[in-house]
């Protein structure tokens, strides 16, 4: 399995209610119909929890950076292989390129971060 992470921060004009809306209504049902064309597996978003203290009281316990993003998406693939496979078509060019155009919508890509990786299954379902 390929995943891609990305640790999203929010276009700064949009409010965090905006951002999160927009992503899980309008951006999250985009993926779902791009998915069989694009080969992709699953889908998650992770919203960072709305709780200043709690977060603070987190990072100062294990002395680490502020997490300075909005939330994180997980897409998965079978494989790297079956991954750029799918976007060397027209329809999976199409659709990633519609992916992108409207990630720029609510998505600061130029202080978020994306890599690919692949999990190690530590604690089953």
């Amino acid at each position: 399995m390929l995943k891609l992470m990305m640790c999203v921060k929010r276009r700064p004009d949009l409010t965090r209610r905006e951002f999160a809306d927009y992503w899980q209504d309008h951006h999250g049902a985009l993926v779902r119909m791009h998915q069989d064309v694009l080969h992709i597996r699953r889908y998650v978003q992770t919203l960072t929890l709305d709780d200043a203290l709690t977060q603070e009281s987190l990072r100062v316990s294990r002395s680490a950076l502020k997490a300075e993003f909005d939330g994180c998406a997980e897409l998965w693939w079978d494989s790297l292989a079956d991954h750029l496979a799918a976007r060397k078509t027209p329809q999976g060019v199409e659709a990633l390129q519609a992916l992108m155009v409207d990630e720029r919508r609510f998505v600061d890509v130029s202080r978020s971060q994306l890599w690919y990786g692949t999990e190690r299954l530590i604690i089953p379902d």
